[in-house]
Order: C-alpha cells, then sequence, then structure tokens
C-alpha cells in the first residue's frame, strides 16, 4: 500500500503528496500525539508545541509573517512521514528526499510559494535555539546555551494534547488570514491583480462573519496569542475598513451585507 490514512479519512501518498489532500487538522492532530526527542523528555512534550513555540519566537523576533508561519509548519512533514532521529536521519537520503518534497509542499499549501533559503535559514536556527531550551528544561544536561537568546518564553510545560492541537490550528488560522490580508492591502495599493484582489476580500469577508473569527477574537482578548502577533484580522473594524477602502478605489467590488458586530 503506497498511502497512508489520516485521522480525517484522506488517502495520503507522502512519496507523491498532492497539496488538496494536506489538511491542517490532520497535521495539528498527529503533530500533537508525536512526542518530541523520540519520547526521551522528563514528560511528554509534542512536535506540534515544539512548533508553536518556534512560531512565537519568530513573531517576538519580528519576523515576517511567512517565516512565522514556516515555522509553526516547519516539521508538518512529520505527520506523513513520522520523524527520525537526527544521528539516523542524515545517513537516510531517501527519507531526506522525501521529507524535503513532502516540506516543500506543505509550505506552498499553506503560504502559497515555497520558502527562500533565507527565510529558511531563520527558521532552522529558531528550531535549534528552541531544542536548546528544551534540552536545557526536559533533559538530564544541556545540549549548549543556544536557548539564552530566545526571545518568547518557551516552558516546555505539559499540555492536554487536544488543547495544543486547537491552539495550533488557531494559530495557523490566523497567520494565514493576516498574511491574506498582508496581500490584499498590498494588491490595493499597486492595483495589480484585480481577480486575485477579489479573491482575497472574499476570503476575509467569508473568516469575519464565521463562528472562528469570534472564537479568535475572545482566544486573543483571554491572552492567548503571542503578545507582538499582527491583529490585523482581529480588530473589529480592520477587515471591513479594508473593504471599505477597496469599494472607494474600485466601486464595482461589493462590501459585506452583514457587519460582525460581536
Amino acid at each position: 500500500m503506497s498511502y497512508i490514512t489520516t485521522v480525517t479519512g484522506k488517502h495520503f501518498y507522502p512519496l507523491n503528496p498532492d497539496q488538496r489532500d494536506i489538511d491542517i487538522e490532520d497535521i495539528a492532530h498527529a503533530l500533537s500525539l508525536i512526542c518530541r526527542a523520540n519520547g526521551h523528555f522528563r514528560h511528554f512534550y509534542s512536535v506540534a508545541q515544539h512548533s508553536i513555540a518556534c512560531a512565537e519566537e519568530a513573531v517576538a523576533r519580528g519576523y515576517s509573517l511567512e517565516v512565522a508561519l514556516g515555522c509553526l509548519l516547519h516539521d508538518a512533514s512529520e505527520a506523513y512521514l513520522c520523524d527520525v532521529t537526527r544521528p539516523v536521519k542524515k545517513h537516510i537520503p531517501a527519507y531526506l528526499q522525501a521529507e524535503e518534497k513532502l516540506q516543500g509542499v506543505i509550505w506552498k499549501r499553506f503560504i502559497g510559494r515555497e520558502l527562500t533559503k533565507a527565510e529558511q535559514q531563520q527558521i532552522f536556527e529558531i528550531d535549534d535555539h528552541i531544542l536548546s531550551m528544551e534540552f536545557h528544561l526536559l533533559m538530564p544536561e544541556d545540549l549548549n546555551d543556544d536557548y539564552r537568546m530566545l526571545q518568547s518564553d518557551c516552558l516546555c510545560e505539559y499540555k492536554d494534547t487536544q488543547e495544543v492541537k486547537a491552539q495550533f490550528i488557531r494559530l495557523q488560522r490566523i497567520l494565514r488570514y493576516e498574511l491574506a490580508m498582508q496581500d490584499a492591502e498590498r494588491l490595493l495599493r499597486t492595483g495589480e491583480a484585480p481577480d486575485k484582489l477579489k479573491n482575497r476580500l472574499n476570503e476575509l469577508e467569508t473568516y469575519y462573519a464565521s463562528a472562528e473569527w469570534k472564537q479568535d477574537f475572545e482566544a486573543d482578548e483571554a491572552g492567548l496569542l503571542p503578545k507582538k502577533l499582527k491583529r490585523g484580522v482581529l480588530s473589529e473594524d480592520g477587515i471591513y475598513d479594508l473593504l471599505e477602502q477597496t469599494h472607494h478605489h474600485h466601486p464595482k467590488t461589493s462590501l459585506p451585507q452583514t457587519e460582525n458586530t460581536d
């Protein structure tokens, strides 16, 4: 059998990945149940928690939305391939090739493009610094003192897997819509690709009118999001104001029928 069956019931081909089959529900679920360090930490600490910590560090360092989302998803291939410890992985070229190919498809699926070498370097550096903190807190020895360079709070606490899964999905969703808003603002400013602008606005309008937006807004009010995270899509007027600006410059673009009053 050349495919795996995911928690949402998809048949996924890890060696021949199709963007359309990559589902954030599958990724968040699997990563929240996979333990880091091959299970040798002092307590269960998932790949999803590690990924969230990396994304929060990217936000704390003021890196781009693409890098923050790339950090969150940098181990997403493990949801389909599982993980192999570093000393072993480097001796399995076929695995490395499959991982690189799948990781590129995942980034393209959620970010819209593959990441540049410079962006990947920022991600890998954060990955190593978070690993250093994980060793410091959860192992009997320190790996190095790179954890001292972290600008975010990485506590490596034990958390309920369902809570982590929800946090992973929520952070991914907010970062993706922030990217969509950033893209829409750029397209409005430059006058490029009106059809793409319309698609972006439709995405943002749908999110703004959804129960998910209300949940994300409430999570922010409860202090559950990184302090330095961009909040354009979570401001009560942000998306609506963007739609109004678009209507002013492009009168044929429709405004939302009902404003989110929550």
